[in-house]
């Protein structure tokens, strides 16, 4: 059909050479990959409450490794989108490089770039040097952004090769990045250096060399492991702190009986907070002290990989929002794991964020068994 562009998908496991990380940026091929035979599986712990018996298959038990760990790395081609998308000089796109293939997924990155589709005569700028593309799927997002981008730097740490590349984190331009400061946020409470970044706004980049991990999302033990040392919490103890994540004046995906819940919460010693008012580092010590965090499903609750080993976590949720999410964040930082499911209030045309109701009989019960 006149106007439409068709995609051209590549796999680099068909098409290019496998060889070992230690010569992933040596090797003579254009595309080459090697794969981390060495990576621990996830080892997933079984829920300790679940008050909706017909969600139990969501939340499986033992190990998992739902992406190959591996490292690619493509020469003369191009970084399409805040996303890292990899694109060769002939129009192709990487498929490791995509995490999500979905038309909804494509759509927002290139309906944003619509210029610059490969093929088309556009501008663009190149990176002087090889290039790590630390940045994947919605780096806008604060769970994404810690868990599939910046853990993504333990490659660094395992593969010396990358100690002579830049790093691209967030694949937005600093305007941007201004309006989600979590990301320059933990990036310094992480201690990246600025001089070790390849500036990158999300418009087409020319790399010589580009090393990606293949697109993955969620926790596992090296990227938990990682963030603890990066962040100063590796090997803490468990903390003492009990904790209700508040969504305070969240226009959405609030709890309709947060009052019921808080009172509860309130007999057992809770504190109640709001991430949202804290900066990245005082988020980490916040939960590094916790014995036991209860809230709702949401990004905050991604700072649960910062709590000690045997802690709990209680996520709150419903019926349209079962998720194994922070089930794999609890299993990755060796925590109990309870979720209570509650139900949708209102209007459910998006359930994401849709608000809902607890149970606070289910909440109880989810307590005493965590506790």
């Amino acid at each position: 059909m006149s106007g439409q562009k068709v995609l051209n998908l590549l796999d680099i496991t068909a098409a290019g050479k496998e060889v070992s990380l230690t010569d992933l940026l040596t090797a003579d091929a254009p595309l080459v990959f090697a794969r981390a035979k060495d990576h621990p599986p996830l080892t997933l712990l079984p829920p300790r409450f679940l008050n909706r018996a017909e969600f139990a298959s969501v939340f499986p038990s033992g190990p998992v490794t739902r992406h190959e760990p591996m490292l690619c790395a493509a020469s003369d081609c191009f970084l399409l989108g805040p996303f890292g998308h990899v694109v060769l000089a002939n129009g192709q796109l990487l498929r490791q490089s995509v995490l999500n293939l979905d038309g909804a997924s494509l759509q927002y990155s290139l309906e944003q770039f619509k210029a610059q589709f490969p093929g088309d005569c556009i501008p663009w700028t190149a990176a002087p040097q090889a290039v790590f593309s630390a940045n994947g799927y919605a780096t806008n997002n604060y769970f994404h952004f810690l868990v599939d981008c910046l853990a993504q730097l333990h490659w660094r740490d395992s593969v010396p090769a990358l100690g002579a590349t830049k790093t691209i984190l967030t694949g937005y331009p600093p305007e941007a990045e201004a309006t989600l400061p979590f990301m320059a946020d933990a990036m310094s409470a992480a201690k990246i250096a600025l001089h070790d970044l390849q500036p990158f706004d999300g418009t087409l980049l020319f790399c010589r060399k580009v090393i990606f991990p293949r697109r993955n999302t969620g926790a596992n033990p090296l990227k938990t492991q990682w963030l603890r040392e990066r962040f100063g919490v590796a090997g803490r103890p468990r903390g003492q702190e009990r904790l209700y994540i508040s969504r305070g004046s969240a226009p959405r995906r609030r709890i309709v009986n947060e009052a019921d819940v808080q009172k509860l919460l309130t007999a057992h010693g809770f504190k109640f907070v709001d991430p949202g008012k804290l900066s990245v580092a005082q988020q980490v010590e916040l939960f590094a002290d916790a014995a036991l965090v209860v809230g709702a499903h949401g990004a905050a609750l991604t700072n649960a990989l910062f709590m000690g080993e045997g802690a709990g976590l209680i996520e709150l949720t419903h019926t349209e929002r079962v998720v194994w999410t922070y089930h794999e964040v609890a299993s990755a930082a060796k925590l109990t794991y309870a979720c209570v499911v509650g139900d949708v209030v209102g209007d459910r045309s998006e359930p994401v964020f849709a608000d809902f109701e607890i149970d606070v009989g289910a909440l109880e019960a989810a307590l005493k068994a965590v506790m």
